[in-house]
């Protein structure tokens, strides 16, 4: 009798990644949230105000190994916030359903970005995510209030 495989989130991916630290001289950013029921999503984000978001659900079907089902990708512009407010969209330009399937492999360990003077956190993917490999660790607690595209698209119960 053959058993399914079980697969489980690795905990220590859960909360917030940001490429920033890792992007020294680009006009781009990436960030990466991770629930801890499985969900998450990816940002990318330019200075030219360009704004996409991807949710997915997230497993390690084994050690070191991470897979990310997208199933919504939410496209825009940001604007600058106003003082004291959080970023997110301007305007929502499309969204919908994606079927893309990332499955990478992964570690994290401390990494010392370029300019730095000390090692932070960092999640390193085989392939990249939102055009980043490197990603610095963030906070720790996230709520899927977190993902910026929540307020024009919210989330549903599935």
């Amino acid at each position: 009798m053959t058993h399914p495989t079980v697969t489980h989130p690795d905990m220590a991916l859960v909360g917030h990644w940001g490429s920033s630290p890792f992007d020294v001289g680009a006009m781009e950013t990436s960030a990466l949230g991770f629930l801890p029921d499985g969900r998450g999503w990816s940002e990318f984000s330019s200075a030219s105000s360009e704004l996409s978001v991807g949710r997915f659900r997230w497993h390690c079907p084994a050690p070191g190994l991470l897979e990310l089902r997208y199933h919504l990708r939410v496209s825009g512009t940001w604007d600058p916030p106003p003082s004291g407010a959080s970023w997110g969209f301007g305007a929502v330009t499309d969204h919908g359903p994606d079927d893309e399937v990332i499955r990478t492999g992964y570690r994290i360990g401390p990494e010392t970005p370029p300019y730095a003077d000390a090692p932070v956190m960092t999640l390193v993917l085989d392939d990249a995510v939102e055009f980043a490999h490197h990603f610095a660790r963030g906070r720790t607690e996230i709520a899927e209030s977190d993902d910026v595209s929540a307020a024009p698209v919210p989330y549903r119960r599935d």
